[in-house]
């Protein structure tokens, strides 16, 4: 949907509000607009700062030499955005370095907003503003360490490039300096007229204002300007030169110098399509006398304008009442149109010459250029050729088409006619201009987005590395990789690949993450519901939660595990178990061989071991019997069971696996809740993982046993700097504890649904560091870690969506 531009400017100084304010310019793309720039329509925001005195007419001149560069710059519109700020700098440097001796200066504030369609690029050179209010919110671009200092200082240039999706409604607000009454209602502002905007902004503060305000909606693509409190928009070309200048007002240093009107003829190097801010009022100044002709000081060689058909414009006008105020003082001028014989005879004030130009003059036919009697030829030429080609080719359509039949059936058909011929093409000539409009835009467009996502990215690594402090260095890092995601939405680069792991390591590192190469471990996925996994230096042990039943896997040739399908290791298979839910394994010296042993609900035991049938055990029944066993833990030779419905910890003394004796309760007064999911046990610690992901302790008492304590929750201690400003544990959902391999004696907790496995100091549990999939090559689908394991040689093992993965060499 095409949108129309309305913009007004808010402009006050020293409690006036003028309705022209000097350095803003909006214009249609002109017709001779470089490759890439036909769809662009341009705002231009010049705001001059320092101590040197600038007209009105090089305010505009600027204004327009760098809207000139944009349009003649072809291709991406980064690169358009960066040449006219580059030429506007280097002619405000060349100026300040010309008027150094005075000690003069002056820098350029500016905002170039490029509008195509519903979408706006905008680059930012200097401390600038830009607000932008839609349906879904509102946003506040300002990043003074990408935008810089503004131009006019050094050869090198800054700017900060944003985007914005503009729908119906919404509204932008450029600004160099925000008054301070402006910040709350801007960062909280939702869409309203532009008029209603307008008011409530020049009405919430008295401070001298300088920016532009402008609203969208559905249209057809026009641009209007609405000045001061006038509520009709006026669609302007671009003004006429002023025919004298006037004295320069004494400048202010800290906003932009106070503008005298002045202008040259031909300055206005756009003028078909350009829509730009007259100059301040001007009093009116006697031209000098003339015995000749009045006329003469008038521009020469000025040609009528054209306006693109999307921009309305006033009818011509016959007879035309200008009113020019000026210090309150009103002059009627009545402008006929009369014969430039009689205009020579009257005294040519600049009012007057001014109703001269703005009445309608009908100029008399001019013989064609060269240039253009060429173009002309050239064209009925084309024409020509195309008819020549499409006679050609009907021709020859209906000589192929006959022949693609058998020859016994040809004799029977007639010639083409011209209407099928003509059917036939009304069907390919869409076709092949569908084709070229979708190739046109995977090759320019997407990459115009590429460029302004890759760049921003590009800015924001130079920042990181600028900063010192952690927390910001994470955001820039982070914000990298965010516009490098939205550029490989449209293409996907080496330069974008190697400024991904730039960000990353550092991200990284800041982090604390420590990134591991997993590995798919059977070549197919085999679909297996793994609720626990158990590893040896050798085999890996799987627990399928939908059968209960224990399987094998051993290292295969390839470098991955295959399934060991004569491995049993059942429940209800020559044993009363049944479903296991929880397995572990054994030391080699146990009486029953084993490598694995199960438990199931109620205290079955079921030792396996490969090549042979399972054997299995009874655990003594506790003097309050069992609610429902949920977990197991070996240690020191002693059988832990955990039965979380009952709030309890029964403890086997065992010897060589055997465990016949009855158990002692590990708790004395205090008892964990019943939301236990997890443990670990070590000596007579233990660790206990509860379904909020807090962790408690518990600290058993051999001297008193009703001495026995808990701290419920233990608390977990963040000291990593780049995370001062944020809780990491908020949004981490905790599924199971473990020990990392010996003799590390950290304790690991697997965040399930982030595949992210942290690993904390013993007692302390302070963070210690993080183990991640790395971000490229990387087999691990997305999706919750079903179980986490780690072998005695330090591989690490993660059950994701059916498949097993494995990473070697864990820090």
């Amino acid at each position: 949907m095409p949108l129309d531009i309305n913009l007004t400017p808010l402009y006050r100084i020293q409690g006036r509000e003028p309705g022209d304010m000097p350095g803003v310019l909006a214009m249609q793309p002109p017709k001779t607009a470089a490759r890439g720039r036909e769809q662009d329509r341009l705002l231009v925001y010049l705001l001059l700062a320092g101590n040197a005195a600038v007209t009105a007419g090089e305010y505009r001149k600027l204004a327009e030499d760098t809207a000139n560069v944009f349009y003649q710059t072809p291709r991406a519109v980064t690169s358009a955005l960066r040449a006219a700020a580059d030429s506007l700098n280097r002619t405000l440097l060349d100026r300040n370095m010309s008027a150094s001796a005075r000690g003069q200066y002056a820098l350029a504030w500016m905002t170039l907003a490029v509008l195509r369609e519903s979408q706006c690029i905008f680059s930012l050179n200097g401390p600038m503003h830009v607000y932008w209010a839609g349906a879904d919110g509102s946003r506040h671009y300002f990043e003074p360490s990408l935008s810089g200092k503004g131009l006019g200082a050094s050869q090198s240039i800054n700017i900060h490039y944003a985007q914005a999706d503009l729908a119906p409604n919404d509204t932008l607000l450029f600004c160099g300096r925000v008054p301070n009454a402006w910040n709350t209602p801007l960062e909280n502002a939702r869409p309203a007229p532009l008029e209603t905007t307008r008011r409530r902004l020049t009405s919430l503060t008295t401070e001298d204002l300088n920016a532009v305000l402008t609203h969208v909606t559905e249209g057809s693509g026009a641009i209007n300007i609405f000045k001061g409190t006038n509520p009709a928009p006026q669609v302007e070309e671009a003004p006429e030169p002023a025919p004298t200048p006037e004295p320069a007002s004494e400048p202010r240093p800290d906003l932009p110098a106070p503008i005298e009107p002045e202008s040259t003829p031909g300055a206005h190097l756009l003028q078909p399509s350009a829509y730009s801010i007259p100059p301040q009022n001007e009093e009116p100044v006697s031209p000098p006398p003339s015995t000749t002709d009045p006329l003469a000081h008038l521009p020469h060689k000025t040609v009528p304008r054209e306006f693109p058909a999307s921009i309305p414009r006033a009818k011509p006008k016959t007879e035309a009442d200008l009113t020019i105020e000026d210090g309150g003082l009103t002059n009627k001028v009545e402008a006929r149109e009369e014969s430039l014989q009689n205009a020579e005879t009257q005294n040519a004030s600049p009012q007057n010459v001014e109703a001269q130009h703005t009445s309608p003059v009908i100029a008399e036919p001019r013989e064609p250029s060269p240039q253009a009697k060429q173009a002309a030829k050239t064209a009925i030429s084309i024409m020509h050729a195309i008819r020549h080609g499409s006679a050609a080719l009907n021709e020859k359509v209906r000589n192929f088409l006959p022949r693609l039949l058998p020859a016994a059936e040809t004799t029977s058909l007639q010639p083409v006619s011209s209407s099928a011929f003509m059917g036939f093409m009304a069907v390919l000539i869409p076709l092949i201009v569908v084709t070229v409009s979708v190739v046109v835009y995977m090759r320019y467009g997407r990459n115009e987005q590429y460029d302004v996502y890759y760049n921003q990215a590009e800015q924001l690594k130079t920042q990181a590395l600028s900063l010192t402090n952690p927390v910001e260095q994470r955001r820039a890092w982070e914000n990298v990789l965010a516009n490098l995601n939205e550029a490989e939405k449209h293409n996907v680069t080496s330069d974008t690949l190697a400024l991904r792991e730039e960000a990353q390591t550092n991200l990284d590192s800041l982090l604390a993450i420590l990134r591991m190469q997993f590995n798919p471990a059977f070549s197919a996925n085999p679909n297996i519901e793994v609720s626990r996994m158990a590893a040896t230096e050798n085999d890996l042990y799987l627990l399928n939660a939908a059968t209960g039943e224990v399987m094998r896997a051993f290292p295969s040739g390839s470098g991955g595990f295959e399934l060991d399908t004569t491995f049993d290791c059942r429940p209800g298979s020559n044993n009363s178990a049944g479903q296991l839910v929880d397995i572990l394994t054994l030391p080699i010296t146990n009486i029953y061989g084993a490598t694995v042993l199960g438990i199931d609900s109620v205290g079955n035991l079921v030792y396996c071991k490969p090549g042979s049938p399972p054997q299995t055990g009874l655990l003594p029944t506790p003097d309050t019997n069992w609610n429902h066993i949920t977990s197991m833990v070996l240690d020191g030779g002693n059988l832990y069971v955990l039965d979380a419905p009952a709030r309890a910890v029964w403890v086997y003394p065992g010897k060589e696996a055997a465990f016949v004796d009855r158990p002692y309760f590990f708790f004395g007064q205090q008892t964990p809740t019943q939301d236990v999911i997890d443990f670990l046990v070590s000596g007579d610690e233990m660790y206990l993982l509860h379904a909020d992901g807090r962790v408690s302790r518990c600290i058993f008492s051999r001297i008193d046993t009703s001495a026995s304590k808990c701290e419920d929750p233990l608390s977990r201690i963040n000291p990593i700097p780049a995370y001062a400003d944020m809780d990491l544990f908020a949004g981490v959902n905790f599924t199971q504890i473990l020990f990392a391999a010996p003799p590390d004696p950290s304790i690991l907790l697997l965040d399930a649904g982030n595949q992210n496995l942290m690993r904390f100091a013993a007692r302390t549990l302070e963070l210690q560091n993080q183990f991640q999939p790395t971000t490229s090559r990387n087999p691990i689908p997305s999706g919750t870690a079903a179980a986490v394991a780690v072998s005695p040689d330090h591989v690490l093992y993660l059950a994701v969506d059916g498949q097993i993965f494995f990473a070697s060499n864990m820090p």
